[in-house]
């Protein structure tokens, strides 16, 4: 999963420059009567996998050594489902075609349809600038900052080689 994420070489906020580390991915399995819709969490974990046949499941993961594991799927009640943040609040980028896809804790997820890669701004930005980019089809986007540093985790929800796919990493910017 690593390789499919790329810091933006020329993200620097202050002096520090941006970073992203997988801490996560696991492969759900969507069948031929039903793929996922909608995904959502108060957080970056757990995320509520809404599917088309109006069934919803639960991912959960222990988060021990800066890694997670024990990822399991439980299904649960459907109602609930959060609203992204508003895309007013996010600055956008002129003159390209992305659309896009939703925000989380200010992080905000853009989607360039072409070579299906997604661009993640972070929180606070006045100008868009990338922090990194997955290549993935990203359909959500889950976050929480961090209390006490610039940064916190991001939670992915899309396809990668057409396969669900939900990806947390670590980020900094």
């Amino acid at each position: 999963m690593s390789g499919l994420i790329h810091v933006d070489p020329a993200y620097k906020r202050g002096v520090a420059a941006g970073h992203a580390k997988v801490v996560g991915a696991f492969a759900v399995a969507e069948s031929a009567k039903a793929h996922v819709v909608a995904a959502w969490s108060p957080g970056f974990l757990p995320v509520t996998l809404s599917f088309s046949d109006g069934r919803c499941y639960s991912l959960q993961a222990d988060y021990y050594g800066g890694a997670l594991s024990n990822g399991r799927l439980n299904r649960v009640s459907c109602e609930g489902q959060q609203k992204s943040e508003d895309p007013v609040s996010t600055p956008q980028l002129s003159g390209h075609s992305l659309r896009f896809i939703g925000a989380a804790w200010g992080y905000a997820a853009w989607a360039d349809e072409g070579p299906k890669i997604t661009t993640i701004t972070a929180p606070g930005a006045t100008t868009f600038k990338p922090l990194f980019t997955a290549q993935m089809e990203t359909i959500a986007i889950m976050a929480m900052n961090g209390p006490d540093w610039p940064g916190g985790n991001v939670t992915l929800v899309g396809k990668i080689n057409g396969r669900l796919t939900v990806v947390t990493l670590e980020v900094g910017y």
